[in-house]
């Protein structure tokens, strides 16, 4: 069974399999974020679109649209960690001197390169907050990480697919947990802490990286 429907967007016609029903993801044409419902009956004159397995409209979920608040967000090009949220005070960019607002760091933002956001996962145990995952995406080269200095989630926007993490992004990385939190932070971070550790280059996300406000996008490679 095929499901027809609409983007509010564009107002484009699409199709898509009805095992999809129900999920959201984003117009391949326009960009905006759709719920997978059937519409009785597309507007007129509106370009019809057939998604047979929905390439880029419905991919894997769990990607972040925004900060949450609890869990753990760095970004990393391929030789360090450059950048960090911190709560109540936003992003952090690392100098010479050690991390500093991202306003304060203006000139020092890159406008260009490859860079990775790892976002870990952090939940409420009977013991505390702890981690219990995490997950990695590629962001988009242009603009580089400019998008820190306007928002603190602009960043997701720029969110293109799922990457693994190279060597030096999983030392640094875990550099960054260890020099930041306590070592009951990653009791429940077993797989995690092992990923970091070991020469699993092909993981996009290990442990618990469930999240009810995510979109969906492709796996990178």
């Amino acid at each position: 069974m095929v499901i027809k429907l609409v983007c509010p967007g564009c107002k484009s016609a699409m199709s898509a399999p009805d095992t999809y029903l129900g999920k959201r993801g984003k117009c391949p044409k326009c960009g905006t974020i759709i719920t997978i419902q059937p519409q009785e009956t597309p507007p007129p004159h509106s370009a019809q679109i057939v998604v047979d397995d929905l390439p880029t409209l419905i991919q894997t979920e769990g990607v972040p649209r925004r900060i949450a608040f609890s869990n753990i967000y760095v970004i990393l090009n391929n030789e360090r960690l450059l950048a960090y949220w911190k709560r109540g005070e936003g992003w952090q960019y690392q100098t010479s001197h050690g991390f500093v607002p991202v306003r304060s760091a203006e000139s020092l933002i890159p406008e260009q390169g490859e860079f990775v956001l790892a976002e870990g996962n952090v939940k409420e145990t009977d013991e505390g907050h702890r981690l219990v995952g995490a997950q990695f995406f590629k962001i988009a080269g242009g603009g580089g990480l400019k998008p820190l200095l306007r928002s603190e989630s602009e960043i997701f926007e720029k969110i293109v697919g799922r990457v693994p993490l190279g060597m030096t992004q999983k030392r640094q990385f875990l550099l960054f947990i260890r020099d930041h939190y306590f070592q009951s932070f990653t009791e429940r971070a077993g797989d995690l802490i092992e990923y970091l550790t070991n020469e699993d280059f092909h993981s996009v996300r290990i442990g618990d990286t469930e999240s009810e406000d995510s979109e969906g996008l492709p796996q990178e490679g």
